[in-house]
This record gives structure tokens, sequence and C-alpha cells, in this order.
């Protein structure tokens, strides 16, 4: 064997060494990982066995906080609506036609909720009495989120964080959700009358109501002449074939047939049945999609404050205990700090 190949042999050997030594740390290593965090999970459990009497006692504190504040609390209930302002999607442009601009319903909407702590502001808004009125615990509007792009709402903003530079994201045109809630069960059939008729009695949306049902008139109206525009040409054009020999008919240029105009009629009938639709169906500037539902479960009951309070009153107990364990030392680190 040539002095070339022992080197490459060597060369070799030593890669492998080199490997199967990486290997070998890379797993001493893994085991390591793995029994830290084995010894790290004893410990946690160790140290909350050994804190379970501050853990318990926070947590009891807790569960009393709780039952105290709900005591002095006064229970509500929800509701919610859901409906449109009158939009309709068209599916072949892709996009909503028409329509209130929800944006100034939910605006308007929105301020009664600024005016529920001003209860004779309220009572008036909404045509009940001031003793009514103080029933009344929050009134709000949110906008429907679409998500997948097909203009029906995925979710509606509850926590209103939409950001319009999301670009995943766009809040659909047309879709309102309204939800109410009431200290008690029994104003609630006011509430509901007299919010609607709120809305429907604003002047500014009144006449953006007005301006679109016009404009949806007009739409039908200028949709019909259009078809019997199309009708009137076509019934020439069957005319005037006839009254020539087929065998000496010329077509010149690219003239439609006939018949490639009955896909033109019936597109513009479906768009006159969408709006008349929208019409009979827009009776009022918000259209009822989904009822109120009624006020059956109670909202923050007597365990969601026991459940919070305790869970973090013993989540805090840990905490309380080492502080309390280490508040000389902790003392002594404030002096010193303050001293320098």
């Amino acid at each position: 064997m040539n002095e070339s190949n022992m080197q490459q042999n060597i060369g070799k050997t030593n890669d492998e060494i080199d490997i199967f030594e990486f290997c070998s740390r890379m797993w001493v290593a893994f085991k390591n990982f793995l029994v830290g965090i084995k010894d790290l999970i004893v410990s946690l459990i160790i140290f909350l066995i050994r804190k379970s009497l501050w853990i318990v006692s926070f947590g009891l504190t807790g569960v009393l906080i709780g039952l105290l504040l709900y005591s002095v609390s006064r229970p509500f209930y929800s509701s919610s609506l859901e409906g449109t302002t009158g939009g309709i999607y068209d599916i072949d442009e892709k996009r909503y036609i028409g329509g209130v601009d929800n944006s100034v319903v939910i605006d308007h909407i929105n301020k009664l909720d600024k005016a529920v702590s001003k209860t004779p502001v309220l009572a008036n808004y909404l045509s009940m009495s001031v003793e009514q009125a103080k029933e009344v615990r929050s009134i709000k509007a949110y906008y429907g989120i679409d998500v997948d792009k097909d203009m029906k709402p995925d979710y509606v903003d509850i926590k209103e964080s939409y950001n319009p530079k999301d670009t995943n994201q766009i809040r659909v045109p047309s879709f309102v959700h309204i939800k109410v809630s009431v200290f008690d069960e029994n104003v609630f059939p006011v509430l509901r009358k007299g919010l609607l008729r709120y809305v429907n009695n604003n002047s500014f949306v009144q006449k953006l109501y007005e301006i679109d049902r016009k404009q949806k008139e007009e739409m039908i109206e200028e949709l019909k002449k259009e078809i019997k525009k199309i009708e009137e040409f076509q019934q020439a054009r069957i005319r005037k074939e006839s009254s020539i020999d087929q065998g000496s008919v010329v077509i010149v240029g690219n003239e439609p047939e006939p018949k490639l105009f009955y896909g033109d009629v019936l597109s513009l009938r479906n768009r006159i049945q969408m709006l008349e639709r929208n019409l009979q169906i827009s009776d009022e500037i918000i259209v009822i999609v989904q009822d109120f539902t009624p006020l059956q479960q109670e909202e923050r009951t007597v365990l969601f404050y026991i459940a919070v309070l305790g869970g973090l009153m013993a989540v805090m107990g840990p905490f309380c205990a080492l502080l309390w364990q280490y508040r000389r030392r902790i003392w002594q680190l404030i002096r010193e700090d303050s001293s320098k």
C-alpha cells in the first residue's frame, strides 16, 4: 500500500471518529436535558407541596372574596341581535351594492352606550322611563369580520381588535351585531322596541335609507329598459334574417348570433329580481336576520367569581410565600440600592 492510500484511510478513520464523537456528545447533551427537565418538574412539585398551605389559604381567600363580590354586585343578562343594513352582494362583481353604510348605524348605536351612565338621556333616546333606563347595563354594536373573503361574517369583532392594515381581514359592509345587557329581564322588551325605533328615527340614517331605495328603484327601471332594447334588437335581427334567403345570408364582422343575447337578458333579469327582493325585505333600516336571543342565562354567575378570584389568589400564593421567605434579603437589597 502506497503512502497516499494510507493517508486516505487515516483521514476516513478520523472522520468516522469525529462523527461518532459528535453523535455521542449530542446524545449525552440530550440525556442531560431530559434529566434537567425531570429535576425541574420534581423540584416544582416539591415546592408546591411545601407551599400547599399558602396555596390553599390564598385560594380560599379568593373564594371568599368572590362570594363577597357576587353578593354586592347586581346580576345581569345579555342578548344579541344580528341584522343587515340592506346591502346586496353581487356574485358576479364580488362586492356589496347599495345599502345604508353600517358604520353610520353602528356609531349611532354606540352613542347609546355612552349615555347608559346618564339615565335621563338614555330614557329620552329609547322612549322609556328613567327607572327602566337604570336597569340597562350596556348597549354595543359591532362589525362582522370576513376572513375567507366570501363577504360573509366569520366572527363578530366583540374585542374590537380589527386592524384596517391587515389585508386578510375585512369588515362586512352591511352586517350589524347588537349586544345589550340588562339587570332586569322585564325591561328587555321595552329596550328592544326603543332601540329599533331609535335607529329608524335618525334623520341622517333615514335620508341614506331613502336614497338607497331610490337608487335601487332607478336601477331596476334602467335594467328593464336595457332588457327591452336587447329584445327589440334581437327581434329585428330575427325578422331580418327570416326575410332573406338562407343561402344568401352574409354575416358581416363579428356580429353575435341571436341566441347569444339570451345570457345577457337572463343576467339582467337576475339582477332585477335581486334588487326587487332586497326592496321587499328591506322595509326598515336594519333588517333583522336573527332576533334577540332569550334572556335565559345569567352572566358572571357565582361560579365565575369563585373560579376567577379563587384561581388568581391560588396562583399568587407561592409568589407571596417566596416574598415572605426571602423578605429580609429583599429588604436588604432595597436598602443597599437606596443608599447608593
